[in-house]
């Protein structure tokens, strides 16, 4: 970098001239006259040694300041001053070296590769179109076209679609999302799964986005006597055996029917039954089955591997094919052409044809905002498919404004007159490549970055299940390390570090205030550092004109957009409940403790019907449960305790018992559970938890099992 370029000089307060000849014309004796000139106020040599001893006598008998007169001076000596100034030295030294360089300058970026090349494209422009007011019709007119194709493109695919069976007329479509499914988990659906009926003989079109194939569970959840965690929830569909639906539902046995558990996610069972594709989505038609026993699992479509489940459900459904008519349900291909073309030639002619900052900001930041937030990752949004294009507009909106202030306020302080202030056409290539194309990546970051970095949150949990999770987030946190010293040190050039440690400063310190809050604080407040936070906190790390810098920006701002436009403004400080999610553990320390071993025997039935097998249980109260458990809750029981109000049993993930505590005593229920050995020979899983205060339950314990010969088993997890 040549630091007597005459801009680089003007930013460092000093004039400074290339060639030495220049400089030493301004001096007094570079020129005859000058010298002249000057010869008649030139001290002689005995006034110059006259002055110099005056100076150093002074200097040698100079008072301190705080000297008393009425005593003897003291004497301050060059020394004494000398020594004083050491004694300052480290912390002095310190502030000169972080003041940045002896001779700062800014950088700039020049081109690096075919000059002529790069700067043709802008220059061919202003050919063609000298006047300002014609360059910024040819961009009116750019923007209409990309929203006209964009418009037409998302009627296609997430428009109002009617499914006809070839029989004339047709239903609308139901758009679901990835994890749209029957059955929520817990206890959700009730007692005996009242809140989720109908069971069987229903059906219906649905039709899904794209990308779905990734989902998975992140909170951990039981299938039977199984705990499942970071894997899709597909249940069944796999090898059919012996499966039969129950009396009232369809067989699905002997045919080429798949049949899924009633809560697997349906986009995922239908990608698993190959009925659509996880590169465009799909529709299909899912038909309720009823009952159904033993669900296989196995490998499928789309290379999903699907659980299996040994014993009963109340729901199973089957996913067929769907007619759509002529269209046959138009989907989007995320990561193909169709919908990245459009997006991705606008913003990146506007980046080869302008040499505005402000015009390419804008512009890019608005159209990839529409494309993630409507296409590439949208909000999961469920329900008609005339009602999805309107709910993903009105999110659109309503997230997009306060988006747009926040981007323009990051491009005033970090870009406008840093990272891309006056970058020539002859580097608008490497422009494109480095600041547009890192953009695209950070916001297409649910292709290009989690699709490959095994951390899905940054939570204590996923740190220590998560395989793979240790592993990338020190990678991560190596990365950042040295991008932070490599842009340090280019701070450091310019002379700029003492103004951004001041700022990070500031933000260290919200950041400890928000870490005491979640440690020590406000009832169950947690700090969380979204991405979008963590692009905030590291744009202002790239306002330097260097390569590094425009990439860095790009990624981060484009982090930023994918962040805001899929999850919204999320708070750095929230609750527990917020970050737990519906299918989250609650971390309750207390679970009910069956007082002795489950009682099974065998049941008076009425005289026509054979004898029925019986299992019951009957729990220790609450005191007892308290005092049993004191070794694993280390004293949190009793706080816990005043917030429980009754007991929940599960029966193959079912909630089939629910009585709260003033109804009758944890000691005194008795839950009995009856069933035909000839009709039910699976085994069949026992889970236990509380209730809270609004009837949903806290965590169950783990399963015991009752084999279909009559025999119990207590699993793991299991008191």
């Amino acid at each position: 970098m040549d630091l007597n370029h005459p801009h680089q000089a003007q930013y460092s307060g000093v004039q400074q001239k290339d060639d030495d000849d220049d400089y030493h014309s301004h001096l007094p004796f570079s020129s005859s006259s000058g010298t002249q000139a000057n010869d008649d106020h030139q001290p002689s040599e005995d006034e110059e040694a006259q002055l110099l001893s005056t100076e150093d006598y002074i200097e040698q008998f100079e008072l301190d300041d705080n000297t008393d007169t009425s005593s003897p001076p003291f004497v301050t000596t060059k020394h004494s001053r000398s020594h004083s100034k050491s004694r300052l030295s480290p912390i002095y030294r310190l502030l000169t070296f972080l003041s940045g360089s002896s001779h700062p300058h800014r950088q700039t970026l020049t081109p690096f590769l075919l000059p002529s090349v790069q700067s043709l494209p802008r220059l061919t422009l202003e050919r063609l179109l000298s006047q300002p007011w014609q360059r910024a019709a040819l961009l009116s007119i750019g923007l209409l076209l990309w929203l006209t194709i964009l418009s037409v493109s998302l009627i296609q695919s997430k428009g109002t679609l009617l499914y006809s069976d070839g029989e004339g007329g047709g239903e609308v479509v139901r758009h679901l999302d990835c994890v749209s499914t029957f059955w929520g988990p817990g206890n959700e659906c009730g007692v005996d799964g009242e809140r989720c009926r109908p069971f069987g003989n229903v059906s219906f079109a649905f039709r899904c986005p794209a990308d779905c194939r990734q989902v998975q569970v992140l909170n951990p959840r039981w299938v039977g006597g199984q705990e499942v965690v970071y894997k899709p929830w597909v249940i069944g569909g796999g090898d059919y055996g012996n499966g039969s639906a129950a009396a009232g539902g369809l067989t699905a046995a002997g045919t080429e029917t798949r049949v899924y558990r009633g809560d697997s996610f349906i986009c995922q069972a239908a990608m698993h039954a190959g009925v659509i594709s996880d590169s465009k989505g799909g529709c299909g038609v899912v038909k309720l089955v009823g009952e159904y026993y033993s669900f296989f699992g196995g490998e499928g479509g789309e290379g999903i591997s699907s659980l299996g489940f040994d014993s009963y459900f109340p729901m199973g459904f089957t996913i067929h094919p769907a007619l759509t008519g002529p269209g046959e349900c138009p989907q989007m291909e995320m990561k193909t052409a169709r919908s990245l073309a459009p997006t991705i030639l606008l913003t990146s002619l506007v980046s080869l044809l302008t040499t505005s900052a402000t015009t390419l900001w804008f512009t890019s930041f608005i159209a990839v905002f529409a494309h993630v937030g409507l296409i590439s990752d949208p909000p999961n949004v469920s329900g008609p498919s005339n009602t999805i294009l309107p709910q993903l507009m009105s999110i659109l909106f309503e997230r997009l404004l306060p988006a747009t202030f926040t981007s323009a306020v990051l491009f005033w302080t970090c870009s406008r007159s840093t990272t891309l202030r006056a970058i020539p056409p002859s580097a608008n290539l490497e422009k494109t490549v480095l600041w547009l194309g890192s953009l695209w990546i950070g916001a297409l970051s649910n292709f290009t970055l989690e699709s490959w970095i095994p951390l899905s949150r940054l939570s204590a949990h996923d740190l220590s299940h998560q395989p793979g999770a240790v592993a990338a987030l020190v990678a991560i946190v190596a990365v950042l390390c040295v991008t932070i010293a490599y842009q340090a040190y280019s701070f450091w050039l310019e002379g700029r570090v003492l103004p951004y440690l001041a700022l990070y400063g500031v933000l260290l310190a919200g950041i400890a205030v928000g870490a005491v809050i979640s440690v020590r604080g406000l009832g169950t407040l947690e700090l969380r550092i979204h991405h979008y936070v963590l692009a905030l906190l590291l744009l202002p790390l790239t306002s330097i004109q260097t390569r590094p810098a425009l990439a860095y920006q790009g990624l981060l701002l484009g982090l930023f957009i994918n962040g805001i436009a899929r999850w919204g403004f999320d708070s750095v400080i929230q609750t527990a409940e917020a970050l737990r999610g519906d299918d989250g553990l609650l971390g309750s320390s207390l679970v009910p403790l069956v007082d002795g071993q489950p009682l099974v025997y065998l049941s008076e039935a009425l005289v026509e019907t054979p004898e029925l097998w019986s299992i019951a249980f009957k729990w220790k109260g609450i005191n007892e449960t308290i005092e049993a458990l004191m070794p694993q809750i280390h004293g949190r029981g009793r706080e816990e305790a005043e917030r429980l109000w009754g007991l929940s049993v599960m029966v193959n993930d079912v909630e089939r018992h629910r009585r709260f505590f003033a109804e009758e005593a944890l000691e005194d229920q008795v839950f009995r559970w009856e069933r035909d050995p000839r009709m039910v020979m699976t085994p069949e899983y026992f889970r236990f938890a509380f209730l809270g205060e609004d009837g949903r339950s806290l965590d169950y314990s783990g399963a015991g099992t009752w084999f279909g010969n009559g025999t119990w088993s207590s699993g793991p997890g299991y008191y």
